[in-house]
């Protein structure tokens, strides 16, 4: 291991063994298992005609103004009571259960660019948009590009997955929970599957508790860095292409768990980055309760998405996943959603990992240099 990395990763490791865990299980709304929600709508919100008349209006006032999406500020979309409304599930998302799913968007009776106006103006009553890889795309589209989008996780012989293996090019099962780069991630669906595609999400808060009663020394393992691999295409200005952060931070009293098999494995595995250290057999352990524990029907919440609902997630307590499906033949039929990463500033302060890895002083987002924001509302 290169020395240089070899001193890097000691400090890292004494910086996080000074840093607070919780005293025992953690509680609130953000602890809860499948049985919780599974049946019941308590976490589903239709909006009304009033709140489905507020958007037309704003639609109406941005498209009256000629602006392109990209151009869209909250003030350029207003809205009135719905403004309340969002609010409110905002707070939900951040400090309450972390999940919402808003349904009734008109999506099917507005063209693709005013269904994805729609989805732009929401999003910014609850954070601003960030970019969501190394092309500085703001909306992202889930769409499957074929086989060859679909990769597995790396493997110990392989020499990453490389930087353009994104699971939601793929209709293919998404092979492992994970988080994104944002404090919200939102996801509206214009079309969905034929068959399948359904959505895994998982309290991150009854993990950590799960592994801490089976498992307290893997636990602990978890409050240690894992290094992360961030793709070669995806590095900020001034950054190394890997970066180091626990999967379980406990911060000002909150947990965070920025959970990324593919970027730890890419890391971890010894090719493409052979001064990192390997991951050790207890980390592995870690991970692999982890991912267990996630994909146990007992802990992950299942949702179907219609065209017109819009998932909103806190990045920060859920961890999500899915399921694979069969597209229909036509292409204008295909599943498609679109995808927000929002970053709320006034949210709780993030652990210090997470500025490094955004650099830059972000919270959020990937960003490389030379490389223009933009909003495509086609795939």
């Amino acid at each position: 291991m290169n020395s240089a990395v070899l001193e890097i990763d000691r400090d890292v490791n004494r910086i996080a063994a000074a840093l607070p865990r919780p005293s025992g299980p953690l509680g609130g709304p953000a602890n809860w298992k499948s049985a919780d929600h599974q049946n019941s709508t308590t976490w589903q919100y239709r909006l009304s005609l009033q709140e489905l008349g507020e958007l037309e209006e704003a639609l109406a006032a941005v498209n009256k103004a000629g602006l392109d999406i990209i151009q869209v500020s909250r003030t350029d979309f207003p809205l009135k009571g719905f403004t309340k409304t969002l609010r409110d599930l905002r707070e939900e998302i951040l400090n309450g259960r972390g999940f919402v799913l808003l349904r009734g968007l008109p999506v099917q009776s507005v063209s693709r660019r005013d269904a994805a106006i729609l989805y732009w103006g929401i999003g910014l009553h609850l954070g601003y948009p960030v970019s969501q890889n190394g092309r500085g795309q703001l909306l992202g589209h889930v769409v499957n590009r074929g086989a060859a989008a679909a990769k597995p996780l790396p493997t110990e012989s392989d020499k990453g997955t490389g930087p353009t293996s994104r699971g939601y090019d793929s209709n293919k099962g998404d092979s492992h929970f994970h988080v994104d780069a944002g404090d919200i991630v939102g996801l509206m669906c214009l079309h969905p599957a034929k068959s399948g595609g359904r959505s895994l999400i998982v309290s991150s808060t009854a993990l950590h508790n799960e592994i801490l009663k089976r498992r307290p020394d893997l636990w602990e393992v978890l409050y240690q860095p894992f290094w992360r691999d961030r793709r070669d295409s995806e590095v900020p200005a001034g950054a190394r292409p890997y970066f180091p952060i626990p999967v379980f931070n406990f911060h000002n009293g909150r947990l965070f768990a920025p959970y990324s098999a593919s970027a730890i494995r890419n890391a971890g595995y010894g090719q493409l980055y052979p001064e990192l250290p390997v991951l050790t057999t207890l980390q592995r352990e870690a991970m692999a309760l982890v991912e267990g524990l996630a994909e146990n029907p007992e802990f992950h919440l299942s949702m179907g998405m219609e065209a017109g609902d819009c998932q909103l997630l806190n990045n920060h307590v859920i961890l999500h996943s899915r399921t694979a499906y069969e597209d229909w033949p036509e292409d204008e039929r295909r599943r498609h959603l679109l995808r927000l990463w929002l970053v709320v500033p006034e949210h709780h302060a993030l652990p210090h990992w997470h500025y490094d890895r955004y650099g830059a002083g972000r919270r959020g987002g990937i960003y490389v240099p030379g490389v223009k924001e933009t909003v495509q509302w086609e795939p």
